[in-house]
This record gives C-alpha cells, sequence and structure tokens, in this order.
C-alpha cells in the first residue's frame, strides 16, 4: 500500500470495475471468496428498514421505510450471520440491521396515514403495564412504525 494509513497494514488492489489501484487493509482482505451476505442480499442493493426508530448513539438515525444500500454482511458481534450492514440516506455510516427489520420492498404505509417521526397525543383512558410504562391522556409522542403487537 501506498498511502501512509496502510504502509506495511496493506496492499495496493486493482479492481476490475476502478481505474485506478486502491489501498486496502489486509484485514479487509481474504485470498478465497467470502461467505454470501446473510438473506439473500447483495452488495449496493436497495433496501428498506421494517423496525421501529430509532436514533443511534453517534446521531445517525433509522427510521420505518427508510431506504438504504446494502454494505455486506454485519459486523457487530451481536448481528453476524443474523443481519447486514447498511447506509441510510442522510447517515454518516453503515448501520448493522437485523434480516427481520429490512425488506428489499417498500413496506405498507403506517395505519392511519401517520408517518415515522410524527408527533402524536394519546386520548384514551390512563394505563399502566406490568413493566411500569404508561400511557397518560394527553402525553405527546413520536411514531415509531407500524403497531408491533396484537394490544
Amino acid at each position: 500500500a501506498t498511502s501512509d494509513t496502510h504502509k506495511g497494514k496493506g496492499v495496493e488492489v486493482m479492481f476490475t470495475h476502478n481505474k485506478a489501484g486502491v489501498n486496502c487493509y489486509l484485514s479487509s482482505l481474504s485470498a478465497a471468496a467470502p461467505e454470501p451476505i446473510p438473506g439473500g442480499y447483495q452488495a449496493g442493493q436497495e433496501v428498506f428498514f421494517t423496525g421501529s426508530c430509532q436514533t443511534l448513539w453517534n446521531g445517525d438515525k433509522v427510521v420505518y421505510g427508510g431506504r438504504g444500500k446494502v454494505l455486506g454482511p454485519a459486523t457487530s458481534d451481536t448481528h453476524k450471520g443474523k443481519g447486514v450492514e447498511v447506509m441510510f440516506t442522510h447517515n454518516k455510516g453503515g448501520v448493522d440491521c437485523y434480516l427481520t427489520e429490512l425488506s428489499a420492498a417498500a413496506p405498507e404505509p403506517i395505519p392511519g396515514g401517520y408517518q415515522a417521526g410524527q408527533e402524536v397525543f394519546f386520548t384514551g383512558s390512563c394505563q399502566t403495564f406490568a413493566d411500569g410504562d404508561q400511557l397518560v391522556y394527553g402525553d405527546c409522542g413520536k411514531v415509531l412504525g407500524p403497531a408491533t403487537a396484537a394490544t
């Protein structure tokens, strides 16, 4: 490798689709073809997030219906073999997602015409759940996605 960050730690590689050699760390190369990406996805394939909205530690967000491109297999210990890394629009970096939270097709709209992240108010009767969570008349919240349970 010729760049200072790669010297002694990598090699320069000419990939068939590039015009020039690219410096690659040794940890990112193999003499054998890699395992397929889980779920039958392909690198660069468009996917949609079908899980609940989340804001990650670095400020990146995943939202229901969010569109992204598959980067490769998930790399975190919790997601390895069960997910893929996705670059979502407007994020700074890739996000590991479980296969159960992704779809190759756009998901169904959220019921009631609501949008992910939309502010809503609870107008039902107050309730307390076994885990201590509560629904209180007039409370404000944000839509995360479609309901995930039959309750």
